[in-house]
């Protein structure tokens, strides 16, 4: 399928395999079901009250790209450098996803959901996480830095490195056991 016009309303694109030009395309209250997005430019496009379910946005490029109150739902998200991204209203949330080799660095993504996605390889540099929701993800090897993570929700996370001198976890809840890997930061003996 080839995205011919430039403005679409109330659309529903299911199993389409398009990773060429969704360039500066308009997309309001779309949903995008098992599609497969791979490479794809969806660099000037708009993206307004949009769902992505079972998706494949691996290595999309999102040169200017507005996502505004948009859902990625069970999505394979790969090598994308969201600080491309038109990022004056940025709303974006994420569930059950895989978020592989991602840059979120110098964003504001307060109140963003993760919950429940496997977030492998990320980059979190100067993040607004204020009272995000990543409750039930995997952190693989994602780098945290000079995030403000205040009442961030990470109940049931796993396998995060979060290094409490350089982060500020501000009533951040963390459950246990995991919650002692914030420990190793601190020269301290735990028996």
């Amino acid at each position: 399928m080839e995205f011919l016009d430039n403005d679409y309303y109330r659309e529903e694109f299911r199993n389409i395999k398009e990773n060429k030009l969704l360039v500066g395309k308009s997309f309001e209250q779309c949903e995008f079901i098992n599609c497969d997005f791979l490479q794809g430019d969806f660099s000037f496009s708009t993206f307004e009250d949009c769902i992505f379910k079972e998706c494949n946005l691996a290595l999309i490029n999102v040169d200017d790209t507005k996502f505004r109150n948009v859902k990625f739902d069970g999505c394979k998200i790969a090598g994308i450098n969201f600080t491309k991204c038109d990022n004056f209203i940025l709303d974006i949330n994420f569930s059950e996803s895989l978020i592989n080799s991602c840059n979120f660095s110098r964003l504001s993504l307060k109140k963003t959901s993760f919950k429940g996605s496997i977030i492998k390889e990320c980059d979190f540099i100067e993040v607004s996480l204020q009272e995000c929701d990543f409750t039930y993800t995997t952190l693989t090897k994602s780098v945290f830095l000079d995030c403000n993570l205040s009442k961030a929700d990470f109940s049931y996370a796993k396998e995060y490195d979060i290094n409490p001198q350089v982060n500020n976890l501000k009533k951040a809840i963390f459950t246990v056991p995991d919650a002692a890997m914030l420990l190793k930061y601190f020269d301290i003996v735990i028996k």
